[in-house]
């Protein structure tokens, strides 16, 4: 079995979960189940470039907020 990783050292398949766009579904699907305030914020770290909270400790770092 071969995986391929692109230049950045990710596969494919990481390239997809760590994407702007899954952190948005993510958060769209919390939304619907708990409608309060999310987030989705920015991170330093390439293997997390985005990541979705329900009370962000950074506000500087936030990309979009869905709230209620």
């Amino acid at each position: 079995m071969t995986i391929s990783i692109d230049r950045d050292g990710l596969s494919p398949k990481r390239a997809l979960l760590c994407s702007r766009e899954n952190a948005m579904r993510v958060a769209g699907r919390i939304f619907d189940h708990y409608p309060r305030k999310v987030s989705i914020l920015r991170t330093a770290d390439p293997l997390q470039p985005f990541r979705v909270s329900t009370d962000p400790s950074a506000p500087g770092f936030v990309v979009l907020e869905m709230v209620a």
